[in-house]
């Protein structure tokens, strides 16, 4: 039994870094919409929306409690991501991050990203009828 425990507790922890690790940031809007078709079938696709001011990819999960914004360029590259979610996964997000990245202070944590050679700033921002995670990559 405390194998499994241990097993799954492993299980856990990769699984949430891989869905953090894939920031898409400077992707094409092309590339997003292929690798969330591919690879984060856990959403669908919403809608694309651009109002001139702001131009963004929308995707929901099925239960609905979490939904995630491509924030795309005038070029239509990824700027930065936004991860919406219902507070009954706050938790498990909070210890996810701490587990995976290095934690700043006040709700940030960075990742120092080798596959990719950049880094990247994770921002936890509390509304108040769900909470954010906004990802962009740090300026070198």
């Amino acid at each position: 039994m405390n194998k499994l425990f241990v097993l799954c507790s492993i299980l856990l922890i990769l699984l949430t870094k891989n869905s953090f690790s894939q920031h898409f940031i400077e992707m094409s809007k092309e590339e997003i919409k292929k690798e969330m078709r591919e690879n984060k079938r856990e959403f669908y696709f919403v809608k694309e929306v651009n109002t001139g001011k702001y131009h963004f990819l929308k995707y929901e999960n099925l239960d609905e409690t979490k939904t995630k914004l491509f924030l795309l360029s005038e070029d239509e590259k990824c700027k930065y991501t936004k991860l919406m979610c219902d507070y009954s996964l706050l938790k498990s997000f909070e210890d996810s991050l701490n587990r995976a990245y290095e934690y700043q202070k006040n709700l940030k944590w960075i990742d120092y990203n080798e596959e990719s050679g950049n880094n990247y700033l994770l921002e936890l921002e509390k509304k108040k009828w769900f909470f954010t995670i906004k990802t962009s990559k740090i300026k070198d």
